[in-house]
């Protein structure tokens, strides 16, 4: 008998950088497709790995998983062409409405209609889930998603297209209403049409989402502080969103070792004290453990025995090992140079990106220090640009968004959370304000004016998807360019440290810096930042060619100097990004597959953007001891070999430099320093 095509359920698994989120989801696919369900596994992160982790190579549009006893399919979401083909079916109605609603012409509709923007992957991407899934019978579509911050923007795009509905509506209610005035009445269009059917599309998305009979979310997490703190607040968040969390997940629990182990026997019983507090915090959902793997499984295979290792959460402690001495076949560790700074003196601005989850932030945190030390005259900024932030975990010093000094670090060192909702709310009302100011003078007694005030009013509660990027970009500039006359917009989000000069009834200018060491968001939403000073050269010198053309109506004011001024420091930008002598990009990995060929894609990427790489840093690099580091050692050595190779082909100067596996991880200034003096340097040849 054929079996009755059903709406499939959706399972998101989320989490943050680096827990192993699409390891989990993968292996949840394939044990489902062999359990004997129609599955889609789906990624949604702009730095896909779901093709490493069932090796095999995937695009937008969903292939068939070789391997699987069962029906599987998997695909990697392209979000550009995704919103091109959005776009495309309600162009002629988007084109219409803009004609009817603004001041607009075809030829400026057609020059913001070609520009690209940040964020398009949350923005679009519940609608190609929904598209992908519509394309065949399924029983069940699994999400691999973003880091937590980019994955909670994703979940929020139902509201964010009623939105835009009401924008486009706001719109055409001027075009309604003259036509009502000239004709007596008004019969709704095709145009009309659309803005339903673009509210229908966000009302059904929010439906799906907040039926638990529909979509659920498993949230994955490490048995450590900061992977479990950010846990508290992720699944409270995405349940505020109305979707349900029915699964916790503990990855990587480390089993007791055979012997005592300076790794693993700390570990063990720190990761037992986690376990109790997460059976603790999520006793009302079902809690799943992962036992931890002295390599990362790769393929179907791997996958399925994963997934069946797989068991109830148990936080009973762990035995403690025995102490039966060292390990007769223990590899011999390999010695390193110890490893030299990769930042040189004439570097202004440093960024320490990599895959989610291998220690970007703890690699930036000590970095800094050890900089600012080594350049004491200069003015140096650590700023995490990454919306889920842990800088200040790692640092010990609570940032809450603010500037702060690092008690007992370097007094030329200054540290930053970039809170990216804050600065939005700034602008926003600088926005409010300047639409007051305009309707008050330019359309005082116009009679359409409130319409034209309703809109750009709604334009406010339209935040770009990318806004962190946004705000990162505008305030890299600030804390790079700071002697210069800032725009009023920049300035409403300048860089305010705790020490601030009087000035004389002046507005707060941003502060300038010598370096700005920068902790970044994971892969994909990083090469989204080093992107966008040429994405918004192209906005601005679109909105300058809109304000001259409309000058006589609009006026010039401030507003065109400030772009002017802002696209003098956005070129200003760019030409630093690319420079060798003053900008440096320090790749940070972990020793293992998918980082490791994550790595490799990023390395590209930097180079088809022309950011000098001065260094790769492989974090966590483990020391043989138990049998399980023993064995997680050898695994790691020709992954570190093809490291160092890479090392040699992507870096202006060729720098592999390891750092040690530590338990737990290194927190505070003196232990950040004592970690820092571990580092070493792999594969030094002459030069």
């Amino acid at each position: 008998m054929a079996r009755v095509a059903r709406r499939p359920r959706f399972i998101f698994f989320g989490g943050k950088g680096g827990v192993g989120k699409t390891t989990c989801a993968a292996a949840a696919a394939v044990r489902a497709a062999t359990e004997g369900a129609r599955v889609l596994v789906v990624s949604t992160d702009p730095a896909h790995s779901l093709a490493d982790a069932l090796e095999l190579e995937l695009g937008a549009e969903a292939r068939p998983v070789r391997d699987v006893a069962g029906e599987l399919q998997a695909a990697e979401l392209d979000a550009d062409k995704a919103l091109t083909r959005w776009l495309r079916e309600r162009e002629d109605a988007i084109r219409t409405i803009a004609n009817r609603g603004t001041y607009f012409d075809e030829e400026d509709i057609d020059r913001f209609l070609s520009l690209s923007f940040p964020g398009v992957d949350e923005l679009v991407g519940l609608i190609e889930l929904m598209r992908l899934s519509r394309s065949r019978p399924l029983d069940v579509v699994v999400v691999d998603t973003a880091p937590t911050g980019h994955t909670l923007r994703l979940l929020e795009m139902p509201d964010t297209l009623l939105r835009l509905s009401q924008v486009l509506d706001d719109m055409h209610a001027k075009h309604r209403f003259l036509a009502s005035s000239l004709g007596g009445t008004w019969r709704g269009d095709f145009a009309d049409d659309a803005i339903a059917e673009i509210e229908r599309e966000a009302t059904a998305l929010r439906q799906v989402l907040g039926d638990p009979a529909r979509s659920s979310f498993t949230w994955v997490t490490l048995p450590e502080e900061m992977s479990v703190r950010e846990s508290e607040d992720g699944v409270g968040e995405i349940t505020a969103l109305g979707v349900r969390v029915d699964v916790v997940v503990v990855n990587r629990v480390c089993p007791a070792p055979d012997r005592a182990c300076p790794m693993c026997s700390p570990r063990a019983d720190a990761e037992w004290r986690w376990r109790r507090h997460i059976a603790d915090t999520f006793d009302d959902r079902t809690l799943l453990e992962v036992p931890a793997r002295p390599t990362e499984p790769c393929g179907p295979a791997a996958l399925l025995e994963l997934a069946g290792s797989v068991r109830y959460l148990d936080a009973r402690r762990p035995r403690a090992a025995p102490d039966r001495g060292a390990i007769e076949d223990a590899p011999t560790a390999v010695t390193f140079a110890q490893a030299a700074s990769p930042i040189a003196a004439t570097v202004r601005l440093a960024f320490y990106g990599g895959k989610g989850g291998v220690g970007k932030t703890t690699v930036a945190a000590a970095s800094a220090i050890e900089l600012a030390e080594a350049r004491p005259n200069d003015r140096v900024l650590c700023l995490s640009t990454d919306p889920a932030h842990s800088l200040g975990d790692a640092i010990g010093v609570d940032l809450g968004g603010e500037v702060r000094k690092l008690p007992g670090g370097p007094r030329n060192l200054e540290l930053r959370e970039l809170d990216a909702a804050h600065a939005w709310e700034v602008e926003r009302e600088r926005y409010r304000r300047g639409i007051d100011d305009l309707f008050s003078s330019i359309f005082r007694g116009r009679m359409d004016a409130s319409f034209d005030r309703a809109v750009l009013e709604d334009l406010l509660d339209l935040a770009p998807p990318g806004i962190d990027e946004l705000l990162a970009l505008v305030t890299l500039l600030d804390a790079l360019l700071g002697s210069e006359e800032p725009s009023a917009a920049e300035a409403a989000l300048a860089v305010k440290p705790v020490k601030r000069r009087k000035t004389r009834a002046k507005a707060a200018q941003p502060e300038r810096y010598d370096l700005v060491v920068v902790d970044t968001a994971p892969t994909g939403h990083t090469l989204r930042l080093l992107a966008l000073p040429e994405k918004a050269l192209e906005w601005v010198h679109a909105l300058m060619s809109i304000i001259l053309k409309y000058r006589d109506i609009v006026g010039l004011g401030e507003f065109a100097s400030d772009l002017t001024r802002f696209a003098r420091r956005l070129r200003r930008l760019m030409e630093l990004l690319c420079d060798p002598v003053r900008s440096a990009f320090v790749i940070v990995t972990r020793p293992a597959a998918l980082p490791a060929l994550e790595t490799e894609r990023l390395a590209k990427e930097l180079r088809h953007l022309r950011v000098p790489v001065a260094a790769i840093v492989a974090n966590a690099v483990t020391s043989p001891s138990c049998a399980r580091c023993s064995e997680a050692a050898l695994a790691e050595r020709p992954i570190l070999d093809r490291l160092e190779r890479l090392a040699f082909r992507a870096a202006r100067t060729p720098r592999l430099i390891t750092a040690p596996a530590v338990f737990p991880g290194p927190r505070g200034i003196d232990e950040l320093r004592l970690w820092r003096d571990g580092w070493s340097e792999r594969g030094v040849r002459a030069r």
